[in-house]
């Protein structure tokens, strides 16, 4: 396959996700709140589970907390080599939120809850945690396409990174040791 043929793939799955935008305004607010508020509802969970966990599961937190920094470290480097317009700025589909003309590639939203969420699911295997925050990243990567935030290919990428921020997160967990006993310690 070639770029052209994979930049059409990635405009048509975006004009078919976002093509109801601002038609179906139940829709919109559910877009609208999960393309906003998918990074609140993780740290909000993150908080009440600190206070309601034991210390094993605490370290996981942190665990997946870490990984979503990675992940937003390496979407950093990506933006410093890699520049794709957001689908406003190719003037598609039909835009819901307002947002700054920067790359749309990989989203720091999905990257984020990508993360976390498959940390908790499959490197910790804190499966009922893991699925919740899979389920909202999800409805966050779907809810920034359809407000015309990112193309789906975005979301690909973010999924991609998060698999190497959980890896990298996994191999050193060991060294991350003192650091989290600390962190638990103190909080």
């Amino acid at each position: 396959m070639t770029i052209t043929t994979l930049e059409n793939i990635n405009t048509r799955l975006f004009l078919w996700i976002n093509s109801g935008a601002g038609m179906h305004p139940s829709l919109d607010y559910v877009a609208i709140f999960f393309a906003e508020g998918g990074a609140y509802l993780l740290m909000a969970l993150f908080i009440f589970s600190w206070f309601v966990v034991d210390e094993r599961r605490r370290t996981t937190l942190l665990l997946a907390a870490e990984a979503s920094i990675v992940g937003l470290l390496f979407n950093f480097i990506i933006t410093l080599v890699y520049f794709h317009p957001r689908p406003f700025m190719m003037s598609i589909g039909h835009t819901l939120l307002p947002h700054g003309p920067e790359t749309s590639f990989p989203s720091d939203h999905a990257s984020l809850l990508f993360s976390a969420s498959l940390y908790l699911l499959i490197f910790s295997r804190w499966v009922s945690m893991g699925v919740v925050l899979l389920f909202v990243a999800i409805l966050t990567a779907w809810g920034r396409v359809y407000c015309g935030l990112h193309f789906p290919f975005d979301m690909l990428g973010s999924l991609v990174v998060a698999v190497f921020a959980c890896l990298i997160i996994y191999r050193l967990r060991a060294s991350l040791e003192p650091i989290n006993r600390w962190v638990i310690r103190v909080l």
